[in-house]
């Protein structure tokens, strides 16, 4: 008898287990969500630690439950709250609609990057009426820091037509304050893609629950 078949929330707990909670589709999270559980004896999930999340996040489900000493269910059950919640908030704007609401921009940006545990660089590509074409992550690094190439950058404003550009990246360390490095990027890619007239209207630093904006600070 085929078990999963009359149970679809075991068919989306083996997935979730074996290929991550990410590659489920919404309504296998939905099934793992109203699912009953049974959690480990003598472990309290009220008092898991508010650490705990990002770390359900950032680990597989089953070193989770080792670690926290929770069920498999109840850790799904989690993960799958979790990653509704990060899509629903996480979701970009549409193609072809204008991103014209910073604080929208803002939620979006940082839910994207703030659980990310190494530096990701990526862009937001505008046409000449600032209208989403394509939001692209283009670089990764450690813990402290990414390379960004400028030549790869303008490569893909070509490639997206681009007229304007968002440029962001995250902080690990939760520090939102912009490096040296980072000032000195941000002017070599003003430079490289004005010479296009392609323009760079911001670039966002993401630090935790922080976003930093260079444009309004007034460095661009």
């Amino acid at each position: 008898m085929n078990t999963s078949a009359q149970k679809p929330w075991i068919a989306a707990q083996n997935k979730a287990l074996e290929s991550g909670i990410k590659s489920l589709e919404h309504h296998e999270l939905l099934y793992l969500i109203s699912a009953p559980c049974r959690n480990t004896p003598g472990a309290n999930p009220a008092l898991l630690p508010p650490e705990s999340l990002k770390a359900l996040r950032q680990f597989p489900i089953g070193e989770f439950c080792h670690y926290y000493g929770i069920g498999i269910g109840l850790a799904c059950r989690l993960a799958a709250s979790l990653e509704l919640g990060t899509r629903h908030w996480s979701e970009p704007p549409q193609r072809g609609k204008a991103l014209n609401d910073p604080q929208q921009v803002r939620q979006w940006l940082r839910t994207e990057l703030r659980d990310r545990d190494c530096e990701v660089f990526a862009c937001a590509f505008l046409d000449s009426r600032h209208r989403l074409i394509r939001y692209q992550e283009l670089f990764t690094g450690g813990i402290d820091g990414t390379e960004v190439y400028p030549r790869a950058v303008l490569q893909h404003c070509l490639r997206h037509q681009a007229a304007a550009v968002l440029l962001v990246h995250n902080h690990p360390s939760g520090h939102p304050e912009p490096s040296a490095a980072d000032h000195a990027v941000t002017a070599r890619l003003k430079q490289a893609l004005a010479l296009v007239d392609i323009r760079v209207l911001d670039h966002f630093i993401v630090a935790g629950n922080s976003v930093t904006s260079f444009a309004e600070r007034g460095w661009l």
